[in-house]
């Protein structure tokens, strides 16, 4: 319907033509990144330095675990360093420390307890050999000292050597003289206080207590637990040491005033009326050329009792100095009981005694 030259232009301005894969054309690098000959070499690279950066991965994760296992090896190592340490301290700074705390307790203390003690607790120490000489010595004097106190009557060595050789095997005997020594100065003291305090003594263990039950009945006797009415405490201090003056005189006006028409207990005596209790005394006084014993009540001491007949039980400690082999020799100790009727005239006289034989 066209002629060549129309069919040509018709075909040229309609027809399209739909693009193929068409071979690159050669020398040419479609990409942009250059010669096509470049490419493998390229490629090449690239594929090298990501194997260099997996490399420098792997070379870093295993730096960092190299890093990590020398840190716990230092630390296990320090660790192993402070144990050896502290058991180095233990075994000698701190042994030492104590060895020598201990011997300057020893050397302060000085005694053979003290010595004893460190030989034990160190026998391998330093001052072991001087410690075993001090303890030698003070052996030697401790015995040298109980030989010399077996015939001491001074307390106060006694409680000397108890503090000093607290550990000595003459400590029983010591302590125990120390106790009699201890109840002869009760007895001449004689006061309720006393006996009070002796007691306490044996009761901490301070004194062997030989003597507690006397003590104690002793105190009962001077302690005044009954109320006290002044006006008849002092009629009663005053008619006591009328008596006993009168006796010491053998005074038989004044004996006969004190006592009550009948005497039911005189001292030893079953008693009876009171001249006849005077009588007697005469009797044994003439005797002898001047009376032979003294008595010397401490009526500031007494205690007494009012019952309920409105008599009077009175105690009161009492010394008595009399004649043995023309020397002079006082007693201390006694507590002599007495019991007053209502005018304050002696019914009975007893006495207790410091010991079973005294005068």
């Amino acid at each position: 319907m066209f002629c060549t030259h129309c069919k040509e232009k018709i075909e040229k301005e309609y027809e399209v033509d739909v693009p193929g894969i068409r071979p690159e054309p050669e020398g040419k690098d479609v990409t942009g990144t250059g010669d096509v000959a470049e490419r493998p070499r390229r490629q090449g690279v690239v594929e090298l330095e990501q194997e260099e950066m997996a490399e420098a991965r792997v070379d870093a994760v295993s730096g960092s675990r190299g890093g990590r296992g020398l840190v716990w090896g230092a630390l296990l190592l320090l660790g192993l360093l402070l144990v050896a340490g502290f058991f180095y301290y233990g075994d000698r700074v701190r042994k030492g420390n104590l060895e020598r705390f201990q011997w300057e307790m020893a050397l302060k203390e000085n005694s053979v307890s003290g010595y004893l003690a460190y030989m034990q607790a160190f026998p391998k120490g330093k001052h072991y050999a001087l410690a075993e000489e001090n303890l030698m010595r003070l052996k030697g004097d401790e015995a040298e000292t109980w030989n010399r106190l077996q015939s001491s009557d001074n307390r106060t060595e006694l409680q000397d050597f108890v503090a000093s050789y607290p550990q000595s095997p003459y400590i029983p005997l010591v302590k125990k003289r120390l106790d009699s020594l201890t109840w002869v100065a009760v007895l001449n003291d004689n006061t309720a206080e006393g006996y009070s305090d002796y007691m306490v003594a044996s009761q901490s263990g301070e004194l062997p207590g030989d003597y507690f039950a006397d003590a104690q009945k002793r105190f009962e006797l001077l302690f005044q637990s009954y109320p006290v009415a002044p006006g008849e405490l002092d009629t009663i201090r005053a008619n006591v040491g009328r008596f006993f003056a009168a006796l010491s005189a053998l005074d038989a006006a004044g004996i006969v005033n004190c006592l009550a028409p009948t005497v039911f207990r005189f001292f030893n005596s079953a008693g009876g009326e009171r001249e006849k209790i005077v009588g007697d005394l005469l009797v044994s006084g003439a005797r002898t050329e001047a009376p032979t014993i003294q008595f010397l009540p401490n009526v500031a001491a007494i205690a007494y009792e009012k019952t309920v007949i409105e008599h009077y039980k009175v105690n009161v400690p009492l010394q008595k100095n009399y004649l043995e082999g023309g020397k002079q020799r006082t007693i201390s100790g006694y507590i002599v009981q007495l019991e007053l009727d209502r005018e304050f005239r002696i019914l009975t006289v007893t006495e207790r005694k410091p010991f079973p034989d005294a005068v």
